[in-house]
C-alpha cells in the first residue's frame, strides 16, 4: 500500500507573496535619543530616508434623525468620528 504525503490544505495553497521580496534598503535601526524616533542607517553609517507615510486625520460626520418617515426631522448632531488616511 502507498502512502501519499500530506499536503497543504486548499487555501494555503493558493497563497502566494504579492510583493516582490528583497533586502530592506537599511542595515541598522537606532533610535534617536532626543527625538525619539526611529533612525535607519545603511550599512556605511548613512541615513536612509525611509519615503513618506500617510497622516491620520479625524473628522465629524453628522446624520438626522427624526420622524420615522421622514416628517418632521430633529437638527443634525454630530454623532460619530470617520478617520481618513492622506499621504504627505
Amino acid at each position: 500500500m502507498a502512502t501519499l504525503a500530506p499536503e497543504a490544505p486548499w487555501a494555503m495553497r493558493l497563497v502566494t507573496d504579492r510583493l516582490l521580496v528583497g533586502p530592506p534598503p537599511y542595515a541598522a535601526v537606532t533610535l534617536d535619543g532626543v527625538t525619539q524616533t526611529a533612525r535607519y542607517t545603511d550599512a556605511v553609517g548613512q541615513v536612509v530616508e525611509m519615503g513618506k507615510h500617510g497622516t491620520n486625520k479625524t473628522k465629524g460626520t453628522a446624520s438626522v434623525s427624526g420622524g420615522g418617515d421622514g416628517q418632521n426631522p430633529q437638527p443634525q448632531t454630530q454623532d460619530d468620528n470617520t478617520t481618513d488616511y492622506e499621504s504627505d
